[in-house]
């Protein structure tokens, strides 16, 4: 027995700090099922104050991966004035999943993007196709729940939540007026505008386009500024997907008149009468416990998830609330609209409020039979167990090949 559990190939979770204290429910569920399938598992917090002590940690321990959800950049340590992945200096193979578009963080990614040690873990297929173009290993772990942390279904107490944060896009177009120029200010604007109507386009595709339909001096000065500055580039990119993201939301919640909306999240800015504020319900358990209680949750994705949906959507299909979302192209591969959620387009406000309209006054019977439906789906395909064992084929793929490489090495030498 002891001699088979030390030919077990070793894993390190590394927990990062996370405000949403979302990172724990995934860790915990993606350790358990990685452990199942016959692997040696350690989780270590990792804090800015404890690197050193959780690098002796991983030295004793000699784990063949490391994995961590990619919360804020990359890890990496400073070697002779050089920034090096964590991974390289340590000696094993990093797995990091992004649960948001890599893009927001291109600063801290590109340093490390010369290393062949590192596998990017994407939750939506065009963050994959980026990091591939980049010629980046990558694989595509679609997100999921952790059944443990799903309240039991329980009596409904408010109409409709929505998920924020949320803020008036006039306040960042005040601040955009002071910092740049008219052009750059018209390409912000226009662009934040372009994604907010189309929410299936990837901000990367849709800057390509609109700037091609722009004046060639524009065109020639931005493409300029985007090979000089890259990350400065991408920044920009993120902040104008930010723009796209409270635009939408903001036009929805205003746009909807006979009900009272409970939003989830920080507000900044002056919403209608009928939107009651709960600044304070920002961690998952915390938005997963209030969605429990709602008959319908309104939620609508960043635009840095163009194809897919995110861990918010699986958490509230599996928390029991009727969930509405705009409709992705991807999407109908999780949940089947009309039977186990709804989908809407973002900008037509008649076809939103009609459809809360119709499930609350019209409905009752049919949202509640939707709901069951969606929560059965999620907490039956869609957990974060299921995750974990995509996640523990991929490392069992990658132990396979480098062992047919030594083979193919030994033939060779022979």
């Amino acid at each position: 027995m002891e001699e088979n559990k030390i030919t077990k190939p070793r894993v390190v979770f590394l927990k990062t700090p996370d405000p949403r204290q979302m990172a724990e429910s995934i860790m915990d569920g993606l350790a358990k099922s990685v452990s199942a399938r016959n692997f040696e598992v350690k989780v270590i917090d990792l804090t800015a104050e404890n690197v050193q002590d959780v690098i002796n940690q991983i030295l004793e321990y000699k784990p063949l991966f490391t994995f961590d959800l990619n919360l804020d950049g990359m890890i990496y340590a400073e070697r002779e004035g050089q920034q090096l992945p964590f991974c390289d200096l340590l000696g094993n193979i990093h797995i990091t999943w992004f649960i948001d578009d890599p893009m927001i963080h291109y600063t801290k990614l590109k340093p490390v993007l010369q290393s062949n040690q590192i596998l990017y873990a994407t939750m939506d297929i065009e963050h994959t196709q980026w990091l591939r173009s980049a010629g980046k290993n990558v694989a595509f772990i679609p997100p999921g729940v952790n059944p443990s942390k799903i309240p039991p279904l329980r009596e409904k107490e408010f109409e409709v939540a929505f998920v924020g944060p949320i803020t008036d896009p006039t306040i960042i177009e005040n601040q955009w007026q002071e910092r740049f120029d008219p052009n750059l200010l018209g390409f912000a604007i226009e662009l934040g505008r372009l994604i907010y109507r189309n929410p299936d386009m990837p901000i990367r595709f849709a800057s390509g386009y609109l700037l091609s339909q722009l004046n060639p001096d524009f065109q020639a000065a931005l493409i300029q500024f985007q090979q000089e500055n890259e990350a400065d580039f991408m920044t920009l990119l993120t902040e104008i997907g930010l723009y796209a993201m409270y635009l939408r939301r903001w036009s929805i919640i205003d746009a909807i008149e006979n009900y009272e909306v409970n939003i989830l999240g920080p507000v900044i800015g002056e919403p209608k009468e009928n939107v009651v504020v709960y600044e304070d319900v920002v961690s998952q358990k915390d938005v997963v416990d209030f969605l429990s209680r709602t008959k319908i949750a309104l939620l609508s994705q960043p635009p840095f998830i163009p194809t897919g949906l995110g861990f918010t959507v699986f958490d509230s299909v599996a928390s029991g609330s009727l969930t509405f979302v705009e409709d992705r192209l991807s999407s109908k591969s999780f949940f089947t609209p009309e039977k186990e959620i709804i989908t809407y387009h973002p900008v037509d406000f008649i076809e939103i409020e009609g459809k809360v309209a119709y499930y609350l006054e019209e409905a009752p019977d049919e949202m509640a039979e939707i709901s069951k439906s969606g929560r059965e789906k999620a907490l039956k395909e869609h957990t974060i167990y299921q995750r974990g064992e995509i996640l523990a084929n991929i490392m069992e793929d990658i132990i396979k090949q480098s062992l047919q490489e030594e083979q193919k090495q030994e033939t060779k030498e022979e």
